[in-house]
């Protein structure tokens, strides 16, 4: 039995569960976690337990196992895995829910659970988010979770990775054969994206496909652009197609095209709607990040588009809400509700966008003719975790008060007559996040001096760093 001690309940976040190993994410507190999931959630007794190759996810997911086991649930263990085969697996053998051990694209020192589960009376499962992790949370603080039951559960063995393959290949239709070079970042996906390429027909190059929880090539993070630089050099090298870069649980992406340019977050979001609109029209759901381009080519398309908190469960429930026909975020996450289950599926994402790559001859000069303005990279302003929601009501407040035009779905996005602000609470760190839109360089330098001038109003700390990263 694990020693019971205080739990930091900021390691809590809106839609998953995240810490340092062990100063607030530990053993204990994984099997307290996993005892309130089984005693929240009674009727589910199939749970899918995977983990990323972090050094501590081993023995967490031991510990997690370990809970499942004691009150009577069947653990179906399918060891490394990334998220793509996690809810390939809950979803495609039908199972009842999961806990998937992994710190996402975060430093090696950190890591998270996330917890999925069918709800009684309903046909499709779903992420424990929101209120539901709430109650979660409230059951492990009072280290109420469920007693060891008298019927001792059991520990089954899957690999799903062949079925995974058979299924994604026969929805992936090229045009031609492609050269790939693929980054694992030493992460879940491994050589899984290399063996279903192949099958397809694709030379392919995997760098750091071995799974290593130290990261010594460079962070599981494809959003910064520092960490595809040795996929570029690979892509130029062999004179490829395009190049992917996985995070270390799969479900974020990072594109390069053929001359080793990274194609942005907003450009694989258009290149991907545009591809599911040539077969279907219907809404699109996106996050409060978009361009102003996208959302120009969707009107001029009759599309209808739909703001959705910037987290892949919240675009999830607003595809559902809407009837969207695809859906994602410029950080890298996409989804497919007409191809593929309703999940966050890196290596899904980029069999679609090969699937472009193969219709093109030169994926570059597509990708450079696409409608663009000039945006900002995105700010990080560090706060706390207790100050920052507290910090962006109060700017929400202040442009109420003064009649300013704002989507506050999350956070708060001001329109200007020329652009956009955003400044939002992260979900996982210590964050607010801002990104500016200009529609003219001019117009992009003028809206971040006047959304900064507003942000400090409100308490928000924007100190001289941030002014020189926007270089003003």
């Amino acid at each position: 039995m694990y020693m019971e001690s205080k739990i930091n309940s900021n390691i809590f976040r809106a839609y998953d569960i995240r810490g340092i190993y062990p100063t607030n994410l530990n053993e204990e507190v994984a099997y307290r976690i996993a005892k309130a999931f089984g005693d929240l959630y009674s009727q589910a007794q199939k749970i899918v337990v995977a983990r990323d190759p972090r050094l501590s996810s081993p023995s967490l997911a031991k510990a997690v196992r370990k809970a499942l086991v004691e009150i009577g649930k069947e653990v179906i263990d399918i060891n490394i895995a990334p998220d793509s085969l996690f809810y390939f697996s809950i979803f495609h053998y039908q199972l009842d829910g999961g806990i998937m051990v992994s710190g996402s694209h975060n430093p090696k020192e950190h890591n998270g659970l996330t917890l999925h589960v069918k709800k009684p009376g309903e046909e499709t499962s779903e992420d424990v988010i929101g209120k539901d992790l709430e109650k979660l949370k409230e059951l492990v603080l009072k280290n109420k979770g469920t007693k060891t039951s008298f019927q001792k559960g059991k520990i089954t063995a899957l690999n799903p990775s062949q079925d995974y393959l058979d299924y994604v290949t026969g929805r992936t239709n090229f045009k031609r054969p492609l050269k790939i070079v693929i980054d694992s970042s030493n992460g879940a996906t491994g050589f899984l994206p290399e063996k279903i390429f192949q099958k397809l027909g694709c030379q392919t190059k995997t760098l750091y496909g071995d799974f290593d929880g130290t990261f010594p090539h460079h962070l599981p993070d494809p959003y910064e652009e520092e960490n595809l630089e040795d996929a570029k050099k690979e892509v130029l090298k062999r004179k490829a197609d395009i190049g992917f870069v996985y995070d270390c649980d799969g479900d974020r992406i990072g594109v390069l095209d053929n001359r080793g340019h990274v194609v942005s977050g907003d450009s694989c979001l258009l290149m991907l709607a545009r591809q599911v609109l040539q077969n279907k029209k219907g809404p699109v759901v996106h996050d409060m990040r978009v361009s102003k381009a996208f959302l120009d080519e969707m009107k001029k398309q009759g599309v209808e588009t739909y703001f959705s908190v910037s987290h892949h469960n919240a675009v999830i429930n607003k595809i559902i809400e809407t009837g969207a026909v695809f859906g994602g975020e410029i950080t890298l996450h996409f989804l497919f509700p007409l191809d593929y289950y309703l999940c966050d599926d890196a290596i899904f994402a980029s069999l679609k966008l090969a699937e472009i790559a193969s219709k093109q001859k030169d994926l570059a000069e597509y990708v450079d003719n696409l409608p663009r303005y000039y945006a900002s990279p995105e700010v990080f302003i560090d706060t706390t975790d207790e100050a920052k929601f507290k910090i962006i009501k109060n700017l929400q407040d202040y442009l109420r008060e003064n009649n300013y035009d704002f989507i506050d779905i999350d956070g708060a996005r001001i329109n200007f007559p020329n652009g956009w602000a955003l400044a939002r609470a992260a979900n996982t760190t210590p964050y607010i996040k801002c990104r500016f839109e200009g529609d003219t360089k001019e117009d992009l330098i003028e809206i971040e001096k006047k959304a900064l001038e507003i942000f400090e109003k409100v308490g928000i700390p924007v100190t001289e760093k941030i002014h020189q990263e926007l270089s003003l």
